[in-house]
Protein backbone atom coordinates (compact mmCIF):
# COMPACT_ATOMS: atom_id res chain seq x y z
CA UNK A 1 0.00 0.00 0.00
CA UNK A 2 0.96 3.77 -0.99
CA UNK A 3 2.95 4.94 2.46
CA UNK A 4 0.83 7.99 1.91
CA UNK A 5 -2.64 6.67 1.35
CA UNK A 6 -1.73 4.42 4.59
CA UNK A 7 -0.90 8.08 6.79
CA UNK A 8 -4.37 8.91 5.55
CA UNK A 9 -6.08 6.36 6.14
CA UNK A 10 -4.97 5.99 9.86
CA UNK A 11 -4.82 9.59 10.64
CA UNK A 12 -8.91 9.61 9.62
CA UNK A 13 -9.18 6.50 12.42
CA UNK A 14 -7.02 8.43 14.37
CA UNK A 15 -9.21 11.69 14.33
CA UNK A 16 -12.41 10.22 14.40
CA UNK A 17 -11.69 7.81 17.19
CA UNK A 18 -10.22 10.42 19.35
CA UNK A 19 -13.10 12.59 18.26
CA UNK A 20 -15.78 10.25 19.65
CA UNK A 21 -13.71 8.86 22.82
CA UNK A 22 -14.04 12.97 23.68
CA UNK A 23 -17.63 12.15 24.88
CA UNK A 24 -19.80 9.58 27.15
CA UNK A 25 -23.26 10.37 26.60
CA UNK A 26 -26.33 9.29 29.38
CA UNK A 27 -28.26 6.26 28.28
CA UNK A 28 -31.62 6.06 27.10
CA UNK A 29 -34.18 3.52 26.26
CA UNK A 30 -32.77 2.91 22.60
CA UNK A 31 -28.81 2.04 24.09
CA UNK A 32 -29.95 0.58 27.57
CA UNK A 33 -31.96 -1.53 25.68
CA UNK A 34 -29.21 -3.38 23.81
CA UNK A 35 -26.72 -2.76 26.22
CA UNK A 36 -28.60 -4.54 29.18
CA UNK A 37 -28.76 -7.98 26.68
CA UNK A 38 -25.58 -7.46 26.09
CA UNK A 39 -24.81 -7.55 29.93
CA UNK A 40 -27.28 -10.36 30.60
CA UNK A 41 -25.00 -12.23 27.99
CA UNK A 42 -21.71 -11.26 29.95
CA UNK A 43 -22.19 -11.24 33.04
CA UNK A 44 -25.38 -13.69 33.54
CA UNK A 45 -25.31 -15.96 30.53
CA UNK A 46 -28.75 -15.33 29.43
CA UNK A 47 -30.80 -13.73 27.04
CA UNK A 48 -33.42 -12.19 29.64
CA UNK A 49 -32.77 -9.26 30.79
CA UNK A 50 -34.66 -10.13 34.18
CA UNK A 51 -33.48 -7.69 37.16
CA UNK A 52 -32.43 -5.16 34.39
CA UNK A 53 -35.56 -4.73 32.83
CA UNK A 54 -35.67 -1.29 34.90
CA UNK A 55 -32.71 0.25 32.78
CA UNK A 56 -35.15 0.24 29.99
CA UNK A 57 -38.50 0.90 28.37
CA UNK A 58 -37.70 -0.34 25.02
CA UNK A 59 -38.28 -4.11 26.49
CA UNK A 60 -40.22 -7.28 25.37
CA UNK A 61 -42.13 -9.55 27.70
CA UNK A 62 -42.67 -13.14 27.38
CA UNK A 63 -44.12 -15.74 29.42
CA UNK A 64 -43.10 -13.88 32.64
CA UNK A 65 -39.74 -12.42 31.54
CA UNK A 66 -38.18 -9.55 30.21
CA UNK A 67 -36.21 -9.32 27.22
CA UNK A 68 -34.62 -6.49 24.61
CA UNK A 69 -36.84 -5.66 22.30
CA UNK A 70 -33.78 -4.92 19.54
CA UNK A 71 -32.79 -7.34 17.23
CA UNK A 72 -29.88 -9.14 18.54
CA UNK A 73 -26.85 -7.87 16.18
CA UNK A 74 -25.36 -4.88 18.13
CA UNK A 75 -25.46 -6.90 21.78
CA UNK A 76 -23.82 -10.10 20.41
CA UNK A 77 -21.14 -8.09 18.56
CA UNK A 78 -20.91 -6.00 22.51
CA UNK A 79 -20.33 -8.96 24.37
CA UNK A 80 -16.67 -8.80 23.13
CA UNK A 81 -15.39 -5.70 24.37
CA UNK A 82 -17.64 -5.54 26.93
CA UNK A 83 -16.34 -8.93 27.96
CA UNK A 84 -12.73 -7.89 28.01
CA UNK A 85 -12.72 -4.53 29.55
CA UNK A 86 -14.32 -6.36 32.42
CA UNK A 87 -11.47 -8.54 33.15
CA UNK A 88 -8.54 -6.76 31.69
CA UNK A 89 -9.92 -3.50 33.70
CA UNK A 90 -11.59 -5.23 36.42
CA UNK A 91 -15.24 -3.20 36.06
CA UNK A 92 -17.85 -4.79 37.99
CA UNK A 93 -20.76 -6.82 36.73
CA UNK A 94 -23.74 -4.74 36.12
CA UNK A 95 -25.77 -4.66 38.77
CA UNK A 96 -29.58 -6.95 38.98
CA UNK A 97 -32.07 -4.33 40.34
CA UNK A 98 -32.47 -0.93 41.47
CA UNK A 99 -33.46 1.91 39.44
CA UNK A 100 -32.47 3.40 36.10
CA UNK A 101 -28.94 4.59 36.34
CA UNK A 102 -27.31 7.38 33.76
CA UNK A 103 -24.26 6.17 33.82
CA UNK A 104 -22.01 2.91 34.02
CA UNK A 105 -18.46 2.82 33.48
CA UNK A 106 -18.52 -0.05 30.95
CA UNK A 107 -21.33 1.48 28.95
CA UNK A 108 -18.22 3.72 27.73
CA UNK A 109 -16.03 1.13 26.78
CA UNK A 110 -18.54 -0.78 25.01
CA UNK A 111 -19.78 1.76 23.01
CA UNK A 112 -16.46 3.20 21.99
CA UNK A 113 -15.09 -0.05 21.23
CA UNK A 114 -18.81 -0.63 18.91
CA UNK A 115 -20.17 2.49 17.70
CA UNK A 116 -16.97 4.13 17.72
CA UNK A 117 -15.06 2.30 16.32
CA UNK A 118 -16.96 1.19 13.63
CA UNK A 119 -17.79 4.36 12.59
CA UNK A 120 -14.06 5.27 12.04
CA UNK A 121 -14.26 1.87 10.03
CA UNK A 122 -15.98 3.07 8.07
CA UNK A 123 -14.86 6.87 6.95
CA UNK A 124 -11.67 4.75 6.64
CA UNK A 125 -14.36 2.49 3.59
CA UNK A 126 -15.34 5.78 2.22
CA UNK A 127 -11.40 7.03 2.08
CA UNK A 128 -10.43 3.86 0.50
CA UNK A 129 -13.65 4.03 -2.32
CA UNK A 130 -13.08 7.52 -2.95
CA UNK A 131 -9.63 6.64 -3.86
CA UNK A 132 -11.14 4.56 -6.21
CA UNK A 133 -13.26 6.82 -7.67
CA UNK A 134 -9.98 9.35 -8.88
CA UNK A 135 -10.47 11.56 -5.66
CA UNK A 136 -6.81 12.83 -4.61
CA UNK A 137 -5.37 12.07 -1.23
CA UNK A 138 -6.67 15.48 0.12
CA UNK A 139 -10.50 15.09 -1.41
CA UNK A 140 -10.61 11.50 0.01
CA UNK A 141 -9.81 12.90 3.56
CA UNK A 142 -12.52 15.45 3.46
CA UNK A 143 -15.27 12.80 1.94
CA UNK A 144 -14.27 10.83 5.17
CA UNK A 145 -13.38 13.56 7.89
CA UNK A 146 -16.85 15.09 6.67
CA UNK A 147 -18.41 12.17 6.93
CA UNK A 148 -17.59 11.28 10.39
CA UNK A 149 -17.97 14.63 12.31
CA UNK A 150 -19.90 17.08 9.88
CA UNK A 151 -23.13 14.80 9.63
CA UNK A 152 -25.42 12.68 12.66
CA UNK A 153 -23.03 9.81 11.99
CA UNK A 154 -21.05 11.86 14.74
CA UNK A 155 -23.83 11.75 16.92
CA UNK A 156 -24.24 8.07 16.84
CA UNK A 157 -20.86 6.83 16.64
CA UNK A 158 -20.48 7.57 20.71
CA UNK A 159 -24.04 6.12 21.36
CA UNK A 160 -24.80 2.43 21.64
CA UNK A 161 -26.99 2.72 18.44
CA UNK A 162 -27.40 0.04 16.05
CA UNK A 163 -27.56 2.82 13.46
CA UNK A 164 -23.49 3.21 12.66
CA UNK A 165 -23.05 -0.75 13.14
CA UNK A 166 -25.24 -1.62 9.90
CA UNK A 167 -23.88 1.14 8.64
CA UNK A 168 -20.29 -0.27 7.99
CA UNK A 169 -21.81 -3.64 7.73
CA UNK A 170 -23.53 -2.69 4.66
CA UNK A 171 -20.51 -0.13 3.26
CA UNK A 172 -18.19 -3.03 3.27
CA UNK A 173 -20.58 -5.39 1.66
CA UNK A 174 -20.80 -3.48 -1.16
CA UNK A 175 -17.19 -2.78 -1.35
CA UNK A 176 -15.66 -6.08 -1.53
CA UNK A 177 -17.99 -6.93 -4.27
CA UNK A 178 -15.79 -4.05 -6.18
CA UNK A 179 -12.75 -5.42 -5.23
CA UNK A 180 -11.80 -7.98 -7.50
CA UNK A 181 -8.06 -9.61 -7.38
CA UNK A 182 -6.15 -13.21 -8.52
CA UNK A 183 -7.16 -14.89 -5.07
CA UNK A 184 -9.57 -14.95 -2.58
CA UNK A 185 -12.43 -14.12 -4.00
CA UNK A 186 -14.53 -16.60 -2.42
CA UNK A 187 -13.64 -15.16 0.84
CA UNK A 188 -14.06 -11.86 -0.38
CA UNK A 189 -17.42 -13.05 -1.52
CA UNK A 190 -18.66 -14.62 1.69
CA UNK A 191 -17.84 -11.74 3.73
CA UNK A 192 -19.83 -9.35 1.47
CA UNK A 193 -23.04 -11.50 2.02
CA UNK A 194 -22.41 -12.50 5.86
CA UNK A 195 -22.12 -8.52 6.48
CA UNK A 196 -24.80 -7.60 4.24
CA UNK A 197 -27.08 -10.10 6.11
CA UNK A 198 -25.43 -9.17 9.44
CA UNK A 199 -26.58 -5.71 9.06
CA UNK A 200 -30.17 -6.83 8.70
CA UNK A 201 -29.99 -8.69 12.25
CA UNK A 202 -28.28 -5.15 13.53
CA UNK A 203 -31.45 -2.89 12.40
CA UNK A 204 -34.14 -4.85 10.35
CA UNK A 205 -35.52 -1.68 8.51
CA UNK A 206 -31.95 -1.93 6.77
CA UNK A 207 -32.88 -5.33 4.95
CA UNK A 208 -33.93 -3.65 1.77
CA UNK A 209 -30.04 -2.41 1.52
CA UNK A 210 -28.74 -5.68 2.44
CA UNK A 211 -31.09 -6.89 -0.82
CA UNK A 212 -29.79 -3.60 -3.02
CA UNK A 213 -26.27 -5.14 -2.25
CA UNK A 214 -27.68 -8.80 -3.30
CA UNK A 215 -29.21 -7.49 -6.88
CA UNK A 216 -25.81 -5.91 -7.32
CA UNK A 217 -24.09 -8.90 -7.64
CA UNK A 218 -26.94 -10.77 -9.63
CA UNK A 219 -26.20 -7.79 -11.53
CA UNK A 220 -22.31 -8.78 -11.76
CA UNK A 221 -22.59 -11.55 -12.20
CA UNK A 222 -25.08 -11.33 -15.45
CA UNK A 223 -22.28 -9.24 -16.94
CA UNK A 224 -19.89 -11.68 -16.21
CA UNK A 225 -17.61 -9.55 -13.84
CA UNK A 226 -18.58 -12.21 -11.33
CA UNK A 227 -19.43 -15.79 -12.19
CA UNK A 228 -22.55 -17.60 -11.18
CA UNK A 229 -21.43 -19.37 -8.09
CA UNK A 230 -20.43 -15.86 -6.78
CA UNK A 231 -24.21 -15.76 -5.80
CA UNK A 232 -23.76 -18.96 -3.89
CA UNK A 233 -21.07 -18.20 -1.64
CA UNK A 234 -23.06 -15.05 -1.13
CA UNK A 235 -25.42 -16.89 0.23
CA UNK A 236 -23.68 -19.17 2.29
CA UNK A 237 -22.22 -16.27 4.20
CA UNK A 238 -25.74 -14.47 4.12
CA UNK A 239 -27.04 -17.63 6.01
CA UNK A 240 -24.91 -17.26 9.17
CA UNK A 241 -26.35 -14.37 10.49
CA UNK A 242 -30.06 -15.50 9.17
CA UNK A 243 -29.51 -18.60 11.53
CA UNK A 244 -28.16 -17.10 14.37
CA UNK A 245 -31.38 -14.85 14.22
CA UNK A 246 -33.26 -17.74 14.00
CA UNK A 247 -31.32 -20.04 16.98
CA UNK A 248 -31.75 -16.25 19.14
CA UNK A 249 -35.36 -16.15 18.57
CA UNK A 250 -36.11 -19.63 19.51
CA UNK A 251 -34.41 -19.49 22.48
CA UNK A 252 -35.95 -16.66 23.58
CA UNK A 253 -39.58 -16.40 22.21
CA UNK A 254 -39.92 -20.43 21.53
CA UNK A 255 -40.18 -19.65 17.79
CA UNK A 256 -37.15 -19.02 15.14
CA UNK A 257 -39.49 -16.49 13.28
CA UNK A 258 -40.68 -15.08 16.89
CA UNK A 259 -39.02 -11.81 17.93
CA UNK A 260 -39.06 -9.21 20.81
CA UNK A 261 -41.01 -7.10 18.73
CA UNK A 262 -44.29 -9.29 19.04
CA UNK A 263 -44.19 -8.78 22.79
CA UNK A 264 -43.69 -5.13 23.66
CA UNK A 265 -44.13 -4.40 27.19
CA UNK A 266 -44.42 -0.59 26.65
CA UNK A 267 -48.10 0.13 25.27
CA UNK A 268 -46.50 3.39 22.87
CA UNK A 269 -44.13 0.58 21.39
CA UNK A 270 -46.90 -2.26 21.56
CA UNK A 271 -49.47 0.24 19.50
CA UNK A 272 -47.02 0.46 16.53
CA UNK A 273 -45.10 -2.91 16.29
CA UNK A 274 -46.49 -6.67 15.85
CA UNK A 275 -46.78 -10.06 15.03
CA UNK A 276 -48.41 -8.79 11.62
CA UNK A 277 -45.78 -5.82 11.22
CA UNK A 278 -42.63 -6.40 13.21
CA UNK A 279 -41.64 -2.85 11.87
CA UNK A 280 -44.96 -1.11 12.67
CA UNK A 281 -44.40 0.14 8.38
CA UNK A 282 -47.48 1.63 6.78
CA UNK A 283 -47.61 3.32 3.35
CA UNK A 284 -45.20 5.99 2.53
CA UNK A 285 -46.58 9.37 3.72
CA UNK A 286 -44.75 11.58 1.01
CA UNK A 287 -46.05 14.97 2.46
CA UNK A 288 -42.66 14.10 4.78
CA UNK A 289 -40.47 14.13 2.13
CA UNK A 290 -39.47 18.04 2.82
CA UNK A 291 -39.64 17.48 6.60
CA UNK A 292 -37.50 14.98 5.98
CA UNK A 293 -35.09 16.81 3.30
CA UNK A 294 -35.09 20.21 4.35
CA UNK A 295 -36.04 22.47 7.59
CA UNK A 296 -34.28 22.33 11.14
CA UNK A 297 -36.43 20.32 13.10
CA UNK A 298 -35.58 17.14 11.28
CA UNK A 299 -34.09 17.94 7.98
CA UNK A 300 -31.08 15.76 6.34
CA UNK A 301 -29.77 18.78 4.39
CA UNK A 302 -29.34 20.90 7.07
CA UNK A 303 -28.24 18.22 10.07
CA UNK A 304 -25.89 16.75 7.23
CA UNK A 305 -25.18 19.83 4.53
CA UNK A 306 -22.65 17.83 2.47
CA UNK A 307 -25.39 15.43 1.21
CA UNK A 308 -26.41 18.07 -1.32
CA UNK A 309 -23.28 17.16 -3.55
CA UNK A 310 -24.68 13.92 -3.98
CA UNK A 311 -26.85 15.13 -6.48
CA UNK A 312 -24.29 16.26 -8.84
CA UNK A 313 -21.69 13.63 -7.83
CA UNK A 314 -25.07 10.66 -8.78
CA UNK A 315 -24.95 12.68 -12.36
CA UNK A 316 -20.98 12.42 -12.51
CA UNK A 317 -20.96 8.56 -11.75
CA UNK A 318 -23.60 8.44 -14.67
CA UNK A 319 -21.50 10.57 -17.24
CA UNK A 320 -18.69 8.63 -16.60
CA UNK A 321 -20.69 5.01 -17.18
CA UNK A 322 -20.26 3.99 -13.82
CA UNK A 323 -24.29 2.83 -13.80
CA UNK A 324 -23.44 0.11 -11.30
CA UNK A 325 -22.34 2.07 -8.20
CA UNK A 326 -24.71 5.04 -9.31
CA UNK A 327 -27.25 2.93 -8.79
CA UNK A 328 -26.04 0.87 -5.53
CA UNK A 329 -25.51 4.30 -3.53
CA UNK A 330 -28.99 5.99 -5.35
CA UNK A 331 -31.13 2.78 -4.49
CA UNK A 332 -29.45 2.79 -0.80
CA UNK A 333 -30.26 6.29 -0.21
CA UNK A 334 -34.10 5.62 -1.45
CA UNK A 335 -34.43 2.38 0.25
CA UNK A 336 -33.55 3.68 3.83
CA UNK A 337 -35.12 7.14 3.00
CA UNK A 338 -39.36 5.17 2.02
CA UNK A 339 -38.72 3.03 5.50
CA UNK A 340 -38.29 6.19 7.23
CA UNK A 341 -41.42 7.27 5.63
CA UNK A 342 -43.28 4.52 6.18
CA UNK A 343 -42.84 4.58 10.14
CA UNK A 344 -45.25 5.75 12.64
CA UNK A 345 -42.44 6.74 14.62
CA UNK A 346 -40.50 9.01 11.86
CA UNK A 347 -39.07 11.56 13.90
CA UNK A 348 -37.31 9.31 15.52
CA UNK A 349 -37.99 10.13 18.79
CA UNK A 350 -35.09 12.10 21.09
CA UNK A 351 -32.74 12.34 18.69
CA UNK A 352 -30.63 14.92 16.81
CA UNK A 353 -31.67 15.32 13.28
CA UNK A 354 -33.54 12.46 10.99
CA UNK A 355 -32.03 9.50 13.30
CA UNK A 356 -33.32 6.70 11.07
CA UNK A 357 -31.70 8.31 8.02
CA UNK A 358 -28.39 7.70 9.53
CA UNK A 359 -27.69 4.38 7.09
CA UNK A 360 -27.98 5.68 4.03
CA UNK A 361 -25.26 8.75 4.76
CA UNK A 362 -22.21 6.15 3.45
CA UNK A 363 -24.12 5.55 0.29
CA UNK A 364 -24.99 9.22 -0.34
CA UNK A 365 -21.29 9.87 0.29
CA UNK A 366 -20.07 7.84 -2.30
CA UNK A 367 -22.07 10.12 -4.68
CA UNK A 368 -19.97 13.06 -2.81
CA UNK A 369 -16.98 11.56 -3.61
CA UNK A 370 -17.52 11.07 -7.01
CA UNK A 371 -18.66 14.77 -7.80
CA UNK A 372 -15.36 16.32 -6.46
CA UNK A 373 -13.39 14.22 -9.17
CA UNK A 374 -15.63 16.45 -11.71
CA UNK A 375 -13.82 17.97 -14.50
CA UNK A 376 -11.72 21.37 -14.57
CA UNK A 377 -13.55 23.77 -12.33
CA UNK A 378 -16.57 21.64 -11.34
CA UNK A 379 -14.38 20.05 -9.28
CA UNK A 380 -12.67 22.70 -7.84
CA UNK A 381 -15.79 24.30 -7.15
CA UNK A 382 -17.13 21.66 -5.53
CA UNK A 383 -14.29 20.69 -3.17
CA UNK A 384 -14.42 24.09 -2.11
CA UNK A 385 -17.85 24.04 -1.94
CA UNK A 386 -17.50 20.47 0.15
CA UNK A 387 -15.36 21.89 2.83
CA UNK A 388 -17.26 25.30 3.64
CA UNK A 389 -20.61 22.30 4.30
CA UNK A 390 -18.12 20.23 6.48
CA UNK A 391 -17.22 23.14 8.38
CA UNK A 392 -20.47 24.17 8.52
CA UNK A 393 -21.93 20.41 9.43
CA UNK A 394 -18.81 20.07 11.83
CA UNK A 395 -19.88 22.97 14.08
CA UNK A 396 -23.58 21.57 14.01
CA UNK A 397 -22.69 18.39 15.10
CA UNK A 398 -20.73 19.57 17.90
CA UNK A 399 -23.34 22.35 19.22
CA UNK A 400 -25.49 19.02 19.51
CA UNK A 401 -23.01 16.94 21.06
CA UNK A 402 -21.98 19.12 23.30
CA UNK A 403 -25.82 19.22 24.98
CA UNK A 404 -26.07 15.62 24.62
CA UNK A 405 -27.22 14.95 21.15
CA UNK A 406 -30.69 13.66 21.98
CA UNK A 407 -33.48 16.52 21.89
CA UNK A 408 -37.43 15.91 21.97
CA UNK A 409 -39.32 15.38 19.15
CA UNK A 410 -41.73 17.87 20.90
CA UNK A 411 -39.47 20.71 20.17
CA UNK A 412 -40.21 22.25 16.57
CA UNK A 413 -36.94 23.97 16.29
CA UNK A 414 -34.19 22.02 18.49
CA UNK A 415 -31.19 24.42 17.63
CA UNK A 416 -32.96 27.53 18.13
CA UNK A 417 -35.02 26.48 21.55
CA UNK A 418 -32.66 24.29 22.61
CA UNK A 419 -29.38 23.66 21.89
CA UNK A 420 -28.26 27.52 21.21
CA UNK A 421 -29.66 28.65 24.43
CA UNK A 422 -27.63 25.26 26.75
CA UNK A 423 -24.33 26.95 25.27
CA UNK A 424 -24.92 30.27 25.61
CA UNK A 425 -25.93 29.96 29.68
CA UNK A 426 -29.04 32.57 28.89
CA UNK A 427 -31.48 30.54 29.76
CA UNK A 428 -32.36 28.20 32.95
CA UNK A 429 -32.24 24.26 32.15
CA UNK A 430 -35.67 23.08 30.43
CA UNK A 431 -38.01 21.19 33.17
CA UNK A 432 -37.57 18.08 30.91
CA UNK A 433 -33.83 18.45 31.17
CA UNK A 434 -31.98 15.78 33.27
CA UNK A 435 -28.13 16.11 34.40
CA UNK A 436 -26.05 18.90 33.32
CA UNK A 437 -25.72 21.69 31.04
CA UNK A 438 -23.03 19.82 29.00
CA UNK A 439 -22.82 15.96 28.63
CA UNK A 440 -20.28 14.46 30.41
CA UNK A 441 -16.97 14.04 28.59
CA UNK A 442 -13.18 14.07 29.07
CA UNK A 443 -12.75 17.80 29.62
CA UNK A 444 -15.29 17.83 32.51
CA UNK A 445 -13.84 14.64 33.98
CA UNK A 446 -10.44 15.86 34.21
CA UNK A 447 -10.54 19.14 35.49
CA UNK A 448 -14.37 19.71 36.34
CA UNK A 449 -14.10 21.23 39.39
CA UNK A 450 -12.66 24.34 37.89
CA UNK A 451 -15.39 24.63 34.71
CA UNK A 452 -17.86 24.76 37.73
CA UNK A 453 -16.25 27.80 38.55
CA UNK A 454 -16.80 29.69 35.33
CA UNK A 455 -19.42 31.52 34.70
CA UNK A 456 -22.34 29.46 32.72
CA UNK A 457 -22.12 31.28 29.59
CA UNK A 458 -18.15 30.43 29.78
CA UNK A 459 -18.39 26.70 30.60
CA UNK A 460 -18.51 26.03 26.67
CA UNK A 461 -14.55 26.32 26.82
CA UNK A 462 -14.42 22.23 28.06
CA UNK A 463 -14.77 21.76 24.30
CA UNK A 464 -11.56 23.49 23.10
CA UNK A 465 -9.42 20.20 23.67
CA UNK A 466 -10.49 18.44 21.37
CA UNK A 467 -11.17 21.57 18.70
CA UNK A 468 -7.37 22.05 19.19
CA UNK A 469 -7.16 17.83 18.34
CA UNK A 470 -9.21 17.86 15.68
CA UNK A 471 -7.16 20.79 13.82
CA UNK A 472 -4.11 19.35 14.62
CA UNK A 473 -5.10 15.86 12.98
CA UNK A 474 -6.89 17.63 9.79
CA UNK A 475 -3.44 19.96 9.63
CA UNK A 476 -1.55 16.48 9.63
CA UNK A 477 -3.64 15.46 6.99
CA UNK A 478 -3.09 18.39 4.44
CA UNK A 479 0.05 18.44 4.64
CA UNK A 480 0.40 14.94 2.52
CA UNK A 481 1.53 15.67 -0.77
CA UNK A 482 -1.81 15.67 -2.79
CA UNK A 483 -1.27 13.45 -6.13
CA UNK A 484 -4.10 11.97 -8.41
CA UNK A 485 -4.93 8.75 -7.17
CA UNK A 486 -2.92 6.45 -9.59
CA UNK A 487 -5.19 4.80 -12.16
CA UNK A 488 -8.18 4.87 -9.74
CA UNK A 489 -7.80 1.29 -8.54
CA UNK A 490 -10.36 -1.06 -8.41
CA UNK A 491 -13.36 1.02 -9.78
CA UNK A 492 -11.42 1.58 -13.09
CA UNK A 493 -10.15 -1.59 -13.88
CA UNK A 494 -11.17 -3.47 -16.16
CA UNK A 495 -11.92 -7.47 -15.73
CA UNK A 496 -11.21 -9.68 -18.62
CA UNK A 497 -12.13 -12.97 -17.37
CA UNK A 498 -15.16 -13.31 -14.63
CA UNK A 499 -13.58 -13.79 -11.00
CA UNK A 500 -14.16 -16.33 -8.78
Amino acid sequence: MDRAWFRTYVGVFVILLGSYAFFWHSRDWNTSSRLMLTYALVDHGRLSIDGLEDQTGDRAKFRGHYYSDKLPGYPLLATVPCAFVETVLGLPSHPLGGPAMAFWGTDYWVTLATSGVLSAFTAVLLASFARDLGCSRRQAAVVALAYGLATPAYVYATLAYGHQTSAFALLAAFLLLTRRGEGGNVVRIFLSGLLASYAAVVELQVGPVSAVIGFYLIGQCLTRTWKPAAIVYFGLGALVPTLVLLLYNLLAFGNPLDMGYFHHATAQFARVHSKENPLGLRTPAWNLVVPLLWGRYRGLLFYAPIVVLALPGWAVLIGRRRFDVAAVSLLACVAVFVVNLSYPEWTGGWSTGPRLLVPLLPFAMIAVASALTAPGAWGKAFLALAVGLAIAGGVLMLLFQGVGARIPQDVADPLVEVVWPLWTGRTPLPMWWTGDRFTRNLSNLAVGAWLGRLPTAWQWVQFLPLVAFQAVGVAYLFRIDDEPSPGASALKSTCVKPAC
